[in-house]
């Protein structure tokens, strides 16, 4: 008898819950919490400036402490090498020029910590300050590049229309302006890993959404072939995009691949604020209008984004943000121009939401204004104006239909109405928001994923795939789309996940687990493989049993006879371990319209109810609805908890974060300078998923990583518009801003 016939079945609560526990507790071990006997402490010198030539660098006396293995510097760094995703303009320390505070300039590994930190007092650096490029606007102008090229990094330009003629023919017409936030990810688990050689092979362990992303950077820099970096990524204690382009794996590549022993490097808190990337700031220009029956006509929309030193995924970032600008609408006429650039602010990078959040909080705070100037209820008046089921999409791509709009927006109409208010002292309103982003990558993909059905050796159906789980829930989720797929039980089906080799054999490269596409590629990733596994099984199973395979099915341990069907399998799935299919599917891209548009997209609504205290200013979120239409949830707990993550990541976004700079430095060095929301601050929370899409959707689920993000922060902020009857100029609301209005109001 084997253990798992003594031990109960462990079910999915029991699994998701053990993990939350031990994160909550601080028991959890991640990727950088286990390394091998032996290992170095890696310790990076950063820059103190924020613009400034590096005239040299003298890492000889560092070199001479006693327990130093190795110390780097520029010159020990191929010098052509950068990093990035479309735009590789990245180096691992910085090459002539610091572009931001913080920038590693030299590294080490030494016996231990404090050695570490003596050496690094050792490294004698030399630089020549430059002036600091700050402004995003004043950046586009000025004579001073943060790269020889200049300071635009990118540029997206679209038009649809007559947009003069569809203004002048407008009833109503709003213009209205935004400043979006810096925002960190501040997730619980810090940038860091380990690294050792085995043989002619680098292993690193740091999280990534993306390994294999990881692999063939790090090959490039140390001239190896990416079989020769084996990569693990998952499980990541909280990512939000904050790990999904490299963060120490290069350095932490250079310094193990050098000193031939395990390298442990973990950046500090205090180092992740100044050299971690963050959600880009924007200015955001709109102009709305409408003709006298509330009917949309144009769109006119200006955005600056500010990425920072390097480009990351901004080009990405932007392409989203301004395929997203018309929201869940359709606009006859349209004039989009967006520019990303250059500053010494830091670097900039993927954050949940990936421009959408920013752009949808400023139009859909413009869509209730135009509706009001139309004395029309703005949920109506959203409801009029939905983009159709079906043809082109916001860049006049072809795209999947999507009924579900107007689904969403019947069940915001049918919703309760809130509760009354009882309280004097506080103004109370809430604010509606109905949004749509693209899922995946765009049509420049990639998009397509490979993936591995398997009967590991402890017999158990498992998905082998390079998609991590970084606390979305996507292990859960993938454990119950093998049970439905197989008809097995929970203790039948595993997870391999995360890395870019399995069991000494090359794992499927699965692409990023970003854009929310984890969920979706998992469940094609199954569905296409079920067929060619479930016959490779069956077919094996009755030559061992000598029968037909059509006689055979899967239950609960094995295989079973479909007729004189025992309680026991026939064969259990450990009798017939070994049996793998390698599976590949195509990404869902559009065919013509923009290059970055998408084919998917996934939609929401939301509701918001504030509270403000009149006496004080202070905004209190008392309540969200998210309406999102993700299909049917594979695991309720995962998916509520997603739905619920976002809407207090949106409630920061909105009332309480902001990472501004002075002279290119954050003004904030740890937590107590920058105001991630608590639970005090969690409003209740209720999610009423769309379980239905269109019958024919290639996919039929969306994730839910995004959209509840995308949806609770414009409902919010249009709650507090609501409430004061204007609009901010800037997010967070300032405090000062809202007790001037309610003077206004008193």
């Amino acid at each position: 008898m084997s253990p798992r016939d003594l031990a109960p079945p462990m079910t999915e609560a029991d699994a998701l819950s053990r993990t939350v526990d031990a994160k909550a507790r601080g028991h959890f071990r991640y990727l950088a919490d286990a390394p091998p006997p032996g290992t170095l402490h890696g310790a990076v010198l950063r820059s103190p400036h924020a613009h400034a030539r590096v005239l040299h660098v003298d890492v000889t006396a560092a070199r001479a402490i006693p327990g130093v293995h190795v110390v780097l510097g520029p010159d020990d760094v191929p010098p052509e090498f950068r990093y990035g995703l479309r735009l590789q303009d990245q180096p691992p320390l910085a090459q002539g020029t610091v572009r931001y505070h913080g920038e590693p300039v030299a590294i080490l590994a030494a016996e231990t910590a404090e050695i570490a930190a003596r050496a690094l007092a050792a490294i004698v650096v030399h630089y020549a300050p430059l002036e600091v490029v700050s402004d995003p606007a004043v950046a586009l102008q000025t004579g001073v590049p943060v790269h020889p090229q200049g300071n635009l990094c990118h540029r997206f330009s679209f038009g649809r229309g007559d947009i003069a003629q569809a203004f002048a023919a407008a009833a109503h017409q709003i213009t209205l302006q935004l400043e979006t936030p810096r925002q960190m990810h501040a997730a619980m688990e810090l940038e860091g890993g380990v690294a050792w050689r085995e043989a002619d092979d680098l292993v690193i362990r740091a999280p990534s959404q993306d390994p294999f992303y990881v692999a063939r950077s790090v090959a490039r820099l140390l001239g190896l072939t990416p079989a020769q970096v084996r990569v693990t990524g998952s499980p990541i204690g909280g990512g939000f995009g904050g790990k999904e382009d490299l963060h120490i794996q290069p350095l932490l590549a250079l310094l193990a691949w050098h000193a031939s022993r395990p390298v442990r490097l973990v950046m500090s808190r205090a180092d992740s604020i100044t050299a971690g990337y963050k959600r880009h700031p924007f200015r955001i220009d709109l102009r709305l209008g409408c003709d006298a029956a509330g009917r949309l006509l144009a769109l006119d929309a200006q955005v600056l984004a500010d990425t920072g030193a390097y480009a990351s995924h901004g080009p990405e970032v932007l392409d989203t943000a301004m395929e997203t600008i018309q929201g869940a609408y359709a606009f006859p006429a349209v004039r989009l121009e967006g520019r990303l650039a250059y500053t010494n602010n830091g670097v900039s990078g993927a954050f949940r939401g990936f421009g959408a959040t920013q752009v949808q909080t400023a139009l859909e705070a413009g869509i209730d204004q135009l509706a009001r100037r139309a004395r029309i209820d703005p949920l109506d008046f959203r409801r009029r104006n939905l983009a159709p089921a079906t043809g082109d999409g916001p860049l006049d791509q072809d795209m999947v239909p999507q009924p579900e709009l107007a689904w969403i927006g019947d069940r915001m109409a049918a919703l309760p109405a809130p509760a009354p208010n009882t309280q004097l002292r506080y103004l109370t309103a809430c604010g509606s928001a109905l949004v749509r982003k693209g899922e995946g990558f765009g049509a420049d993909g990639p998009n397509g994923a490979a993936g591995r059905l398997m009967l590991s050796a402890q017999g158990q159906i498992t998905l082998v795939a390079s998609l991590t789980d970084m606390g979305q829930g996507l292990t859960t989720a993938v454990r119950r789309m093998l049970c439905a797929q197989f008809d097995v039980q929970v203790d039948d089906v595993a997870v391999a996940l995360g890395q870019t080799d399995a069991d000494g054999a090359a794992a499927p490269d699965s692409g990023a687990t970003s854009a929310s596409r984890g969920s979706q590629i998992a469940q094609r990733l199954i569905r296409k493989g079920a067929t060619g596994f479930t016959q490779a099984v069956l077919s094996r199973a009755a030559s061992r049993l000598g029968c037909a395979a059509d006689d055979l099915t899967f239950g609960a341990g094995g295989i079973y006879r479909t007729t004189a069907r025992s309680n026991q399998p026939d064969l259990s799935f450990a009798a017939l371990a070994g049996i793998t299919e390698d599976i590949t599917i195509p990404g869902l891209q559009a065919t013509h319209g923009h290059p970055s548009a998408h084919s998917v997209f996934t939609a929401c609504g939301a509701r918001a109810e504030v509270a403000i205290d009149r006496w004080t200013g202070t905004v209190r979120v008392t309540r969200i609805t998210l309406v999102p239409a993700c299909g049917p949830p594979l695991s309720r707990s995962a998916f509520d908890g997603q739905m619920a993550g976002g809407a207090v990541q949106a409630l920061g976004f909105v009332l309480t974060e902001t990472l501004p700079t002075q002279e290119g430095r954050f003004t904030a060095t740890n937590l107590d300078g920058y105001f991630i929301p608590t639970i005090a601050d969690a409003p209740e929370i209720c999610v009423e998923p769309i379980e239905t899409l269109d019958p024919d959707d290639p996919v039929g689920l969306r994730g839910a990583g995004e959209i509840g993000l995308n949806a609770a922060a414009p409902a919010i902020l249009c709650a507090v518009q609501e409430a004061l009857g204007a609009a901010p100029p800037c997010l967070p609301v300032p405090a000062g801003w809202v007790l001037e209005q309610l003077k206004g109001l008193a």
